[in-house]
């Protein structure tokens, strides 16, 4: 399923990322990879922006970008 249908305050795994290079070298940087466990803490307006969780990394990544992303319960 996508990262930007993952339900709130569920703990997932990231299984791809998006393919826009710059943003997944981003992530990448910031320790977000395939394999990465991950929380959605909460979400913006419909198609605005997620608030996600990786161990004591926060950010927030649009829903576009989360809806390139596949995670696994």
């Amino acid at each position: 399923m996508p990262l930007s249908a993952a339900p709130e305050l569920c703990s997932i795994r990231i299984e791809s990322l998006p393919t826009q290079r710059t943003l997944r070298n981003r992530l990448m940087a910031m320790g977000i990879r395939p394999g990465a466990e991950v929380q959605v803490l909460r979400r913006g307006r419909p198609g605005g922006v997620m608030h996600v969780a990786c161990g004591i990394l926060e950010f927030m990544i649009r829903h576009e970008h989360a809806a390139e992303m596949e995670v696994s319960f």
